[in-house]
């Protein structure tokens, strides 16, 4: 329950309307989601301004309303907030709240790849031993993560939270909001080249999680990756490291096997503890993953018992290099949740050495919000299907177009207009005992391609 004085003082807000000694139930941003007696913000975007929905809000049922504009709407009394920037207002909001849990612990994770997988396998372990918050679908950006903290309840000892960002200053602001006490960053890839430039401009854009960090903090650094070490080495704060082929980290992985589409098992070494390790799943990269998770698990005291168990019932998510059995005969790894040139090249590996007896299939979306690097970038994941070892490649997308161009002549492909198109192709070309990726960013949508195969 948040109290009207409580947000007038985290907001800095002026009461319009409405009785002090106020109560709500919770915070919404979405009139189609709102419960009876939250608060409602009236958030403004390029596409939508909130205040055009205060009426349906309290008809909805919602007590209250945080505005940046003064409203002449009859309001019978309800409680009408004036701020001078809703979005702001709600992570201050959603900050004040996180810091209302004294005994709560926050653990932070960004990267430019494998984020949502470090953070589903962290919960799957840190819940083992604490009641613990996590963050859900795309909640984890400026309206998603406040409205996770919301969730926040006197039970909850841990919170593991996923932070995005594609601009400088967005992972900044959401530190400020989550306050939290552990930071990982899982790599620093090519990933929103748009507005941040380059590699460089991504490290300094992601290292803005940890860029206040003190002796009370603790980073769980990936040495694997030279610039996420860099940033650790700028800090006074406590570290944990992790890595496979870095010498000298604390947690690490040995023996590391994936001969079929069901496991991966490996050694994990913690702090010179050696157990066995079973994943579920594919993607080799997912061993350092679990090592981030594994490091964070430890920061928030967990032992190894608890990091085995954890690991070894992590499920993967949707999307991510999920395999499914198409009725036509033939394997899909579904990954098409989002992409970019990183994630791309990891998941053709996973195709290329998975593939079998049969042929390796590339369909390929758009990477997007990779700016005047786009179709350099796409032209280069063609030169690298050129020399993988994948038999054929159909791409859609403004930019995908451009992989075949890399390609060359060495591969066979074909430039859908639309997934319909790319699915009868895809239909007419594999047989059974093939295997075949999709993938493409999020804005791309191939999943649709997959959808149709289930179709036909």
């Amino acid at each position: 329950m948040l109290d009207l004085n409580f947000i007038l003082s985290s907001t800095h807000g002026r009461l319009l309307s409405g009785k002090s000694g106020s109560v709500f139930s919770g915070v919404s941003t979405d009139t189609r989601k709102i419960t009876k007696d939250e608060i409602f913000f009236a958030l403004k975007g390029d596409n939508f301004d909130g205040e055009d929905f205060i009426k349906e809000a309290f008809n909805r049922g919602a007590s209250g309303v945080v505005v940046e504009s003064t409203s002449s709407q009859d309001l019978n009394g309800k409680v009408l907030i004036q701020v001078s920037s809703t979005l702001r207002a709600l992570g201050d909001l959603a900050s004040d709240w996180r810091m209302s849990f004294p005994d709560l612990k926050v653990a932070a994770i960004t990267g430019s790849n494998g984020k949502t997988t470090t953070k589903e396998m962290t919960w799957s372990i840190v819940s083992l031993k604490h009641k613990t918050l996590k963050n859900t679908g795309n909640f984890n950006n400026l309206i998603g993560l406040p409205l996770t903290l919301f969730e926040l309840k006197n039970e909850n000892t841990a919170a593991v939270l996923e932070v995005a960002m594609n601009d400088f200053g967005e992972i900044r602001r959401l530190s400020e909001i989550a306050r939290p006490d552990i930071g990982a960053i899982t790599n620093i890839g090519h990933a929103h080249l748009e507005k941040l430039g380059g590699l460089d401009g991504v490290a300094k854009a992601k290292g803005e999680l940890v860029e206040n960090f003190n002796e009370h903090n603790v980073f769980v650094v990936n040495l694997d990756d030279l610039r996420v070490e860099r940033i650790a080495n700028g800090l006074n704060c406590q570290k944990i490291t992790y890595g496979i082929n870095a010498k000298g980290a604390m947690i690490s992985a040995s023996h590391i096997e994936c001969s079929d589409f069901s496991n991966i098992t490996f050694n994990m070494n913690v702090q010179g503890i050696e157990f066995p390790v079973r994943l579920k799943g594919i993607g080799l990269h997912n061993v350092m993953n679990s090592l981030c998770a594994a490091g964070i698990a430890l920061s928030l005291g967990c032992d190894t018992a608890q990091i085995r168990e954890g690991l070894e019932r992590f499920t993967p998510t949707k999307m991510r290099l999920q395999v499914l059995d198409t009725p036509l005969g033939f394997k899909v790894i579904n990954d098409a949740y989002n992409a970019n040139p990183d994630s791309m090249k990891r998941a053709i590996d996973e195709l290329v050495r998975l593939k079998g007896g049969g042929k390796a299939i590339a369909v390929l979306g758009d990477m997007l919000e990779l700016g005047e690097a786009s179709e350099y970038e796409h032209r280069e994941i063609g030169k690298y299907l050129s020399v993988s070892g994948v038999d054929d490649v159909i791409t859609y997308g403004k930019y995908a177009a451009n992989i075949l161009d890399g390609a060359g002549d060495v591969i066979s492909g074909f430039h859908a207009k639309t997934h319909k198109e790319a699915t009868k192709f895809l239909i007419d070309t594999a047989k059974p005992n093939d295997l075949v990726l999709v993938k493409g960013s999020r804005g791309s949508t191939m999943e649709q391609v997959i959808k149709r195969l289930f179709e036909e």
